[in-house]
This record gives C-alpha cells, sequence and structure tokens, in this order.
C-alpha cells in the first residue's frame, strides 16, 4: 500500500498545484473603454484606454492615449507597469492601469487611471487619470483629473457633459497587480 500512495503522491501534488494556480487565475480580467470628459472651463478630455491580464499569460498589458484641450496636454503611454481592482469599490468594477508615459508638457511621467464600468451602455461610466513625476509620496502630482481622488469621479454620459463606455471583460489568466508609483501620491499602494 505504501508504494501506492509514494507513486500517487507527486501527481496528486502537481494536480492540487494546477488547480490552485487555476482558481488564482480565474478571477483575472481586463478593461477597455473610450471616451471624453469635461475638465476645466468646460473644455472636453479625450481618452482610449485598456489594460489588464493578456491571453498569451503575460501578466499585464494595456495602452493609454489621453489628450485634455483646455492646456494642450497630450499623454502617450510607453509600458503598463500594473492592473488591479479599486478595493474601495463596493461594486467591485473599478480597476487602476499604472504605467509610464510620454507628455508633450511633463516629459515623462508615471501614470495611474481609474476607470469603472458601472451600466450598459455607459451611463454612469467612471474614468480619471493622475499623473506624477519624481519620488512619491513626496513628489505631487503634476496632473491629476480628481485631486487625489477625494472628490467624486467623472461619469460619462451622465448628463454633465462626457460621453464614451468602459467595459470590463473577464475572466482570463494571468496576474493582477504591479508596481503603480503615480497611486502612491493620493493614499493607495
Amino acid at each position: 500500500m505504501r508504494a501506492i500512495w509514494t507513486r500517487l503522491a507527486p501527481g496528486i501534488a502537481a494536480l492540487a498545484l494546477a488547480l490552485a494556480s487555476g482558481a488564482a487565475n480565474a478571477a483575472c480580467d481586463f478593461l477597455t473603454g473610450g471616451g471624453f470628459i469635461i475638465v476645466t472651463n468646460g473644455a472636453h478630455a479625450n481618452f482610449g484606454v485598456g489594460g489588464g491580464c493578456s491571453k498569451d499569460g503575460t501578466p499585464t498589458w494595456g495602452h493609454l492615449e489621453y489628450i485634455d484641450h483646455d492646456i494642450g496636454l497630450n499623454v502617450h503611454w510607453m509600458s503598463i507597469t500594473a492592473y488591479f481592482p479599486d478595493q474601495s469599490d463596493v461594486d467591485g468594477k473599478a480597476r487602476f492601469i499604472c504605467g509610464t508615459a510620454r507628455t508633450n508638457l511633463y516629459g515623462n511621467v508615471d501614470f495611474a487611471v481609474r476607470a469603472k464600468d458601472v451600466a450598459e451602455p455607459g451611463t454612469n461610466d467612471e474614468f480619471d487619470i493622475q499623473l506624477t513625476q519624481g519620488n512619491p509620496p513626496a513628489s505631487p502630482p503634476v496632473y491629476t483629473t480628481n485631486f487625489n481622488f477625494a472628490g467624486p469621479p467623472h461619469m460619462l454620459n451622465d448628463g454633465n457633459g462626457g460621453g464614451g463606455n468602459i467595459q470590463l471583460h473577464g475572466p482570463r489568466d494571468g496576474n493582477f497587480g504591479g508596481p503603480c508609483p503615480a497611486r502612491v501620491v493620493f493614499g493607495g499602494a
């Protein structure tokens, strides 16, 4: 009997690890969106954003394009460093997408985007962005659409301006997490 258990134990352990890793990955998803929000002086800021777990198992993928027409700011992503849920969101539908970007006004920056898929077809979906330079939290944001994410988020299609859609898709294999320096400034991790 001992010989049977000796031969089965490695297979049982491998099966348990495979099931455990599959369960951990099952919650991974991805988010896409585009549209515009109203920023200072009633001007539009257009955005296109995506991020999450990739089909090929890469931990994070994504992109960001953002243009604030009021101040002439253009933001273009260079790398995605993190993707994870906003733990303070009671609905569990808000995600942070973080990375590095180049801008025409501030040079290279770290960015954090918070986006939320509230309902279809984009009614009251949310989008905010924050840009930092230097070593947070000592360095204040160089740009933010929601001062330290303390106020209400920018909502799309809420009757106060803005438009577009955020879509949360999932699940996929992969991992959440990664560094998000621009979020540290406003109390995140």
